[in-house]
């Protein structure tokens, strides 16, 4: 099952969980200004170091959000600025094991060719910009670095996986932190996807795909791997590897053999023999995590989210504070966001479906918990929707969960309806605060999340079900949705648009193509139009795992594929395309590359059909930066507003507009040299 590697996921949410300080809507309104839902966050992804000292996070800084220091227990007043990011945020950071440097990944314009820089909290600021001394990887262009592991016994050291030698596979290094020296660890010459180091970090594991779309699990034995200890097929899975202390087992989340839910297993990494230790008590959903002691490697307890999340607890200690901490904060999901090396400091968040969510810091023998800093301050939750698990059968029979939203106040009655399908698709939605959700029910909408075959967390028959079903099943799945609101009364069949980012994009697509009659609107977001020419330019980095593509999707050099895939494109049915269409691209997506968006607003221009575009010249698959965030969401507010007849704020500041002229500008002429109907 491919759950690691999710193809389109990463940043395909056009309106992610951030706020802004700035102008707001008065009390009396019914609207919610749209800023304080898509603007930058009051903080976000605090960090707390191994020494339980410090917290790193990510607040605004001139515009964009950077990363602050502040000292555990200091008011948030006091943190002091440790990047000066102009363009886009810190794709992502992290503590050394001594928590003297924090190593920060940086890509440029959306391109994710992350690079790894060092900040020595330790040294003297730099006297010209008041901030740390950054060194920087030397990486040749186009390469990436990530963090792999950070031994907990070698402070001064990092894993790293690098792909500078062959663009398509990542090797391991071993970094010299201090002085940023890199000494090559193991090279990956045999194609292999997911690398494990063991807890003194010495690299043991690796997997690799099959012909058949199935995995293999070797060991790494020096340069060379040894013959498979453990395979799983195309329908199953093995992740999540974990080695316990003392390296002799290893933990690792699978669902190979006759179990269709994935469970908890104990593995020998000499023989790959399994011991099932848990699966759901419910019988309904796949694990979704296990949890660590920080402090002694020991598992401490397990989640699993269903329509809501559930925890099980290992640990004795881990439990009671747990639940001293739900106490604290009833009817709300309560999550262990971070913890220090010895486990007596925690960073916890509290949430909710009407609650954006606020950081807790927790000291667990003090039983003392302090209040760090909400992500949305502003935002008046008493004037959000509630969100509920749904479920609903499909054109062949097939149970379908999700979620949906009922803009407040209003009767589920002949509502206009947006449907919104997550990315992926090798992902899910769930129980929780939605951004984008919100929005559009406080702007009058119904939302509905839907999730369709081949989502994650259902098991493998729910996963398998979806196998080259692109436009096809899958597609249903949101169609019988949309019949069931309308055959209960809730939905004004006349009134229903459909948006989505990335795989979300193609099913906006695909509706449109394929349920020509369903839908009065859509909106694609780095959504792919063509099978095609997607699968033949992914990402060479994704080599090690592109047999999955071609199992699940089709291989595009296969002509049993052939029929099948270009029926699925909805490139090749514009004709049938007869209701307004919005595409948002981000100009250095290297997912779903600008090409596909190019393609279908092309061939909808050359028809005289009604489409929007807007391109930005400096985001990829996703956008980081605030203006572009609230530019493409104002475009898409008031392309509903025109064509399902959803709630609108009319007003909007002149930057806002400027920026939004300026996407607009952007996808103006753009694909008008490219021949869709030859792209195949």
């Amino acid at each position: 099952m491919f759950s690691k590697w999710f193809f389109f996921l990463g940043m395909v949410v056009l309106a992610m969980s951030w706020v802004a300080c700035g102008k707001k809507v008065s009390p009396g309104s019914a609207l919610i200004d749209r800023e304080l839902f898509f603007g930058n966050p009051a903080l976000a992804s605090p960090q707390l170091s191994p020494d339980g000292r410090w917290i790193a996070f990510l607040r605004e800084k001139s515009g964009i959000l950077n990363i602050h220091l502040v000292a555990w227990g200091e008011p948030l007043e006091t943190a002091r600025a440790l990047t000066d990011e102009k363009g886009r945020p810190p794709a992502g950071f992290t503590w050394t094991r001594d928590s003297r440097f924090l190593l920060v990944s940086q890509d440029s314009g959306g391109d994710e060719n992350y690079r790894l820089r060092r900040l020595d909290l330790s040294a003297p600021a730099d006297p010209a910009t008041g901030l740390p001394v950054a060194l920087e990887l030397p990486l040749k262009k186009g390469a990436r670095a990530s963090v792999m592991a950070l031994p907990k016994g070698k402070p001064g050291e990092a894993l790293l996986q690098v792909n500078e030698r062959d663009e398509k596979f990542f090797d391991v290094e071993r970094l010299e932190i201090e002085g940023m020296r890199r000494t090559p660890v193991w090279e990956n010459k045999e194609g292999c996807a997911d690398i494990v180091a063991d807890l003194d970090g010495v690299v043991r594991l690796a997997t690799r795909m099959t012909k058949d779309g199935g995995t293999e699990l070797m060991r790494v034995e020096g340069k060379k791997l040894s013959a498979p200890i453990l395979k799983v097929s195309w329908q199953e899975s093995m992740e999540g590897f974990q080695f316990r202390p003392g390296n002799r087992t290893a933990y690792l989340e699978t669902n190979v053999g006759a179990e269709d839910l994935s469970y908890l297993a104990e593995m020998d990494p000499k023989t790959g023999q399994l011991s099932k230790m848990e699966s759901d008590p419910l019988g309904r959903v796949d694990l979704s995590r296990a949890a660590f002691s920080e402090a002694t490697g020991e598992l401490v307890g397990t989640v699993y989210f269903d329509d809501r999340k559930r925890n099980y607890w290992k640990d004795r200690s881990f439990e009671e504070d747990f639940l001293f901490l739900r106490k604290n904060f009833p009817n709300q999901e309560v999550g262990l966001a971070d913890m220090s090396g010895n486990d007596r400091r925690w960073v916890v968040l509290s949430s909710g479906d009407t609650d954006p969510g606020t950081y807790h810091l927790f000291d667990r023998e003090a039983r003392k918990v302090t209040k760090f800093g909400a992500l949305r301050p502003d935002l008046p939750q008493e004037r959000l929707a509630p969100m509920r698990p749904v479920r609903f059968l499909s054109s062949d029979g097939l149970e379908i969960p999700g979620y949906l939203t009922l803009p407040y106040g209003k009767k589920a009655k002949d509502l206009p309806l947006l449907v919104m399908p997550h990315g992926g698709p090798w992902a899910r939605d769930f129980w929780g605060y939605n951004g984008t959700v919100q929005f559009f029910a406080n702007r009058g909408l119904a939302v509905l999340q839907p999730n369709f075959r081949q989502s994650t967390g259902y098991g493998k028959k729910f996963y398998a079900a979806g196998r080259h079903e692109w436009g096809d099943k899958m597609q249903d799945d949101l169609t019988w949705g949309v019949k069931d609101l309308v055959a209960k009364g809730v939905v004004d069949p006349k009134r229903v648009a459909i948006y989505g980012g990335s795989y979300g994009g193609y099913a906006a697509l695909a509706g449109l193509a394929f349920t020509p009659d369903l839908y009065a609107a859509g909106a694609s977001f780095v959504g792919p139009s063509n099978l095609f020419t997607l699968l033949n330019s992914i990402p060479p980095y994704w080599e090690s795992v592109r047999r999955q593509f071609d199992y699940f999707v089709g291989d595009p050099k296969n002509p049993a594929d052939e029929a099948r895939m270009q029926r699925q494109s909805p490139i090749f049915s514009v004709g049938k395309m007869k209701v307004p269409l919005l595409v948002v691209q981000g100009a250095n997506d290297p997912r779903v590359k600008k090409a596909e968006s190019d393609q279908i607003v092309e061939a909808y221009r050359k028809r005289g059909q009604a489409v929007e575009y807007l391109v930005a010249a400096d985001e990829g698959h996703g956008f980081a930066r605030p203006d572009n965030r609230m530019a493409a969401m104002l475009g898409l507010e008031r392309f509903l507003h025109r064509h399902i007849g959803s709630a609108l704020q009319e007003e909007a500041p002149g930057w806002l507009e400027e920026k939004l002229n300026k996407l607009v500008m952007g996808g103006v002429g753009a694909g008008e040299n490219k021949k869709a109907e030859d792209s195949k």
